[in-house]
């Protein structure tokens, strides 16, 4: 049976409205849930605690580490912006963003800075890149204070 190139089409079209649900919700089954962050961060918060922040920033950034679940990631920074461990691009660590600008014309680590700071804990909405898409995306990050840096995970939306 030989189609016609808008027989094929259609046909392809249709097949792709098809499985476009279905490829949104395995996405979905790869995000994390607000409840999900903010118990991550409370993990990696014990985990220096117990081991010290040097080998729980070796642990953050290993895939194996167990601080790495679905999109969900730890990342740290001091009260400066400046990144001490970040589990989905060890290659940030050292690198200071107080200055960044979001594509939104803020700057996201101050907001997050100001509100650990009075705060202790506060969730923080940004712009960021989704590891999943690979596109700028919404975020939203839990932070908890700790003395010397701050400890975040975040959902995308």
């Amino acid at each position: 049976m030989h189609l016609s190139r808008l027989t094929a089409t259609l046909v392809l079209m249709c097949f792709a409205f098809a499985i476009r649900p279905a490829l949104a919700d395995d996405l979905q089954l790869q995000r994390g849930t607000p409840a999900e962050a903010k118990a991550l961060v409370k993990k990696a918060v014990a985990h220096i605690n117990e081991v010290g922040m040097s080998q729980a920033f070796r642990d953050f950034s290993d895939p194996d580490g167990g601080f790495q679940d679905k999109d969900l990631y730890i990342f740290v920074q001091d009260y400066n912006c400046t990144f001490l461990a970040h589990g989905l691009n060890p290659a940030l660590v050292g690198r200071n963003i107080w200055d960044l600008k979001n594509p939104n014309g803020l700057f996201a680590c101050r907001e997050i800075v100001e509100k650990t700071k009075t705060q202790g804990e506060a969730w923080t909405d940004y712009v960021f890149q989704d590891p999943l898409t690979g596109s700028l995306a919404e975020k939203t990050a839990y932070t908890y204070g700790m003395a010397h840096c701050m400890v975040s995970s975040g959902i995308y939306r």
